[in-house]
């Protein structure tokens, strides 16, 4: 086979396999998220209501400020009515200026005529009208409205006064009818400028979000301690687990190994003479015995993994024969089920990896393929130089005619020590590391590992590992 040779000639690399990939850190990570989250919701309401609130409380005061304004020049109108004034000669100075913040104000007869009135600029009286000459105003009904108002409007006309720019004024407008001796045939309209506390309330606003954000930036640090702290007893615990599983796994070694010698010198003591009960007695202690083995060395492979102390040793490979040696390893073991193999793809896939781990992880795959499929089923391997999105990768895919995986199983059938249902634990061997050792090395090698299944149709596990170019 031609393998694929880096610049200078074949390289090793030692990599360091890290299957719980900052575990804390990401847990931690999530904590400081909940955390901040909810202290930005509760931010984010607070502001909502202090703005809403405030907001409330200026606008209205406004509103009422308007309607006591014109109460108060309508009150004076009708004197001045009653005084038999003229309409044309009602005292304009004296209507004008009852409230500081009074832009226009207009007097309005039945046929819409303007028969009194004065406004703040007087070359906007024609927009100003037009907001009130067809509008018949309910008891205290208040409109508000904004005009954009250019700069030669808002000019003085003095000589030393400084440019103006052009500016959108916010008004609030009412209007009520006046009082004549035969009836009402006179409207009073006035409208206020409430721009300022527009403006107030916008800059208020502005400084209720910077204040926000910086709290945001505080309450992520909070967080992060919060979450840090939290993380210390979760941390020594699960420090105290890994320790206490690699040490026993190593100390289960020994005595299983004792064991496993001792029957088989047992097993050749007695002979082809021994009883048909006692072969079969050894025999099921055999086959527990190397079950044990597996699932200590299963948990040491795994204690290791946590503890980032075992290393992989990566190089340029071709994985087809690996994975021929693999598949007749298999086939004999499992002749008796009757199950068909096949291996699909190209002469040559060439990866950077560890090849003792990725055979361990095809292994994996076609045993648990085998062990659910029945009797007369049949397994499918297919390597690819790419992804199923089309980019350069290792692609394995491991398919099967089994039982399949229900979804709700799927979710979890990496989890350590997890058992779908029944109909999988019946099966010989087995003890639910298989998949979550395959895991660790798929993800130790920056891969992933999926699964596609049906119920009663199969199941597929697809790994992908990039290229290292």
């Amino acid at each position: 086979m031609n393998y694929r040779k880096r610049i200078g000639g074949d390289e090793q690399g030692i990599h360091r396999g890290r299957n719980k990939g900052n575990l804390f850190g990401r847990t931690q990570g999530r904590l400081t998220l909940t955390y901040s989250s909810l202290t930005i919701v509760l931010l984010a309401l607070f502001v909502g209501v202090v703005y809403v609130l405030l907001s409330y409380i200026v606008i209205n005061g406004q509103k009422d400020n308007l309607l006591s304004l014109v109460a108060v020049e309508r009150a004076l109108v009708e004197k001045n009515m009653q005084e038999g004034k003229a309409g044309d000669t009602l005292d304009n100075r004296r209507l004008w200026g009852s409230g500081s913040d009074q832009f226009f104000y207009y007097v309005l007869g039945s046929d819409g005529k303007v028969i009194s009135g004065n406004e703040m600029f007087p070359g906007m009286r024609s927009e100003l009208l037009g907001l009130v000459q067809d509008w018949k105003p309910r008891a205290r009904e208040i409109k508000e409205v904004s005009l954009s108002v250019p700069a030669d409007v808002l000019d003085n006309g003095e000589e030393d006064a400084a440019p103006v720019a052009p500016s959108t004024l916010h008004l609030m407008v009412t209007g009520q009818n006046v009082l004549t001796k035969n009836g009402p045939e006179m409207t009073l309209y006035a409208g206020i400028n409430v721009t300022p506390q527009y403006k107030l309330l916008h800059r208020l606003l502005m400084l209720l979000i910077l204040l926000a954000i910086l709290f945001v930036f505080i309450a992520c640090f909070i967080g992060w301690l919060m979450s840090r702290k939290a993380m210390v007893p979760i941390v020594q615990s699960y420090n105290r687990q890994r320790e206490f599983v690699g040490d026993a796994s190593h100390e289960l070694r020994t005595p299983l190994s004792v064991l496993l010698a001792s029957v088989n010198a047992l097993e050749l003591e007695l002979g082809q003479d021994a009883p048909s009960f006692a072969r079969r007695t050894l025999s099921n202690m055999k086959d527990e015995l190397r079950r044990m083995a597996r699932m200590v060395q299963d948990l040491l492979v795994l204690a290791r993994s946590d503890s980032d102390e075992l290393e992989l040793v990566k190089r340029d490979f071709d994985f087809r024969p690996i994975a021929e040696k693999t598949i007749q390893s298999i086939r004999r073991l499992k002749a008796a089920k009757g199950i068909r193999m096949e291996l699909e793809g190209p002469d040559e896939i060439v990866l950077n990896g560890d090849p003792e781990k990725l055979r361990q992880v095809l292994t994996i795959l076609l045993d648990n393929a085998v062990k659910f499929t029945p009797r007369g089923g049949e397994v499918r391997v297919l390597l690819s130089n790419r992804d199923k999105e089309g980019r350069p990768a290792f692609h394995l895919s491991v398919a099967d005619t089994g039982v399949g995986i229900r979804p709700e199983d799927a979710e979890r059938i990496f989890d350590r020590f997890y058992r779908a249902d029944k109909s999988r634990t019946r099966g010989p061997g087995g003890h639910g590391l298989g998949l979550s050792i395959a895991k660790w090395i798929v993800e130790a090698h920056h891969g992933r590992i999926a699964l596609l299944s049906e119920e009663g149709k199969g199941s597929i596990f697809n790994v992908d590992i990039p290229v290292n170019k």
